[in-house]
């Protein structure tokens, strides 16, 4: 603790004094610092919906019903996919149904699904979330937006969650997108697929403070890549060609599952978009080490046991020799 005197000159005040330190993002499962490894869940999908046309439509789809219809301009692939229509209320929903409650958190690592904004107005936010056969709401709804770079319109773009990130505690049966805060949201969507897990993730790599009583102030996050020199592209995030789902970096509330922020960079132009590329170091080997480096802004980013620092893991990072998060900060202890 620091001491300084009072503009008058009659008392101390006792400061708090930062200790700067270091921390690797660690895996949330086992606690290894490792990065570099296949998040991807890899399993077979399963059809939940893509359409009834026929023509690529095949699979059993889940029924349907709230705004929008089938439509053959909607689809991604096949004949056929859903077109919300323009919404009118912040309550309005479109929901995919089964015929019966199963154990999705079991049997499956995530949802995915492709998506074409056509109209995303000032204010809008595109909502998913699990019911049960009874129209109860189970877990939590999260920000589609948490899972995508932006909402380019007429693009279309997969969007793939962790079925952890939903914390359900029960069985469901219908997944509900939620056209909230802004009417005049208009989305195309199609191949809505279930993944079981096959290669072992999606992964999750954090930082968080040890107590209630101890918080860290970011300074800086660090993110370090290193494989082979040759084949670097504009359009792949760093060498990593089959990251197709890009890396997330976010600030998550464990008491209630809030994502504070998020940024996902998917390739490239996103990474260093976001952070700041730093000298490359290429070694007699032949490999090639890259630092990006992110600053936030004084006091914006503070992490504690429950608001803690995470990178999401959701495709095969294995191709690089390395791949690690920091987190720089300073230590402050609350008495």
């Amino acid at each position: 603790m620091g001491y300084e005197k009072s503009a008058s000159g009659d008392r101390i005040v006792s400061l708090p004094k930062f200790l700067l330190q270091q921390e690797a993002f660690l895996r949330t499962d086992n606690g290894t610092a490792q990065m570099n490894v296949n998040g991807a869940a890899g399993g077979t999908p399963v059809n939940l919906w893509n359409g009834s046309g026929g023509g690529g439509d095949a699979g059993a789809d889940w029924s349907t019903n709230g705004i929008g219809a089938e439509s053959g301009s909607a689809a991604h692939t096949g004949n056929n996919g859903w077109d919300s229509g323009v919404s009118t209320d912040t309550n309005d929903l479109t929901r995919f149904s089964d015929a019966s409650d199963s154990d999705i958190d079991g049997t499956y690592s995530e949802l995915s699904f492709w998506m074409q904004p056509k109209a995303f107005p000032v204010g809008a936010r595109l909502r998913v979330d699990w019911q049960n056969q009874a129209n109860t709401v189970i877990g939590d709804s999260v920000n589609v937006a948490d899972y995508v770079t932006n909402y380019d319109l007429d693009v279309w773009q997969k969007v793939t969650i962790p079925i952890s990130d939903f914390n359900l505690t029960g069985d469901v049966s219908r997944v509900r997108f939620r056209y909230r805060n802004a009417t005049g949201q208009q989305f195309y969507f199609d191949d809505i697929e279930l993944v079981p897990p096959g290669a072992g993730g999606p992964y999750r790599f954090r930082v968080a403070a040890p107590d209630a009583l101890t918080q860290y102030h970011v300074s800086m996050l660090v993110l370090v890549v290193s494989g082979p020199s040759a084949g670097w592209s504009s359009a792949t995030f760093a060498n990593i060609t089959a990251l197709t789902n890009g890396l997330i970096i976010r600030q998550r509330r464990l008491s209630d599952s809030t994502v504070l922020w998020a940024l996902n960079s998917k390739d490239n132009v996103d990474l260093f978009g976001r952070f700041h590329p730093q000298d490359d170091i290429e070694f007699s080997d032949g490999t090639l080490l890259v630092g990006f480096m992110l600053k936030p802004g004084k006091a914006s980013v503070i992490v504690t046991d429950d608001e803690v620092l995470e990178f999401v893991v959701r495709d095969d990072l294995s191709a690089l020799t390395t791949a690690r998060g920091y987190a720089h900060y300073g230590v402050e202890v609350i008495t």
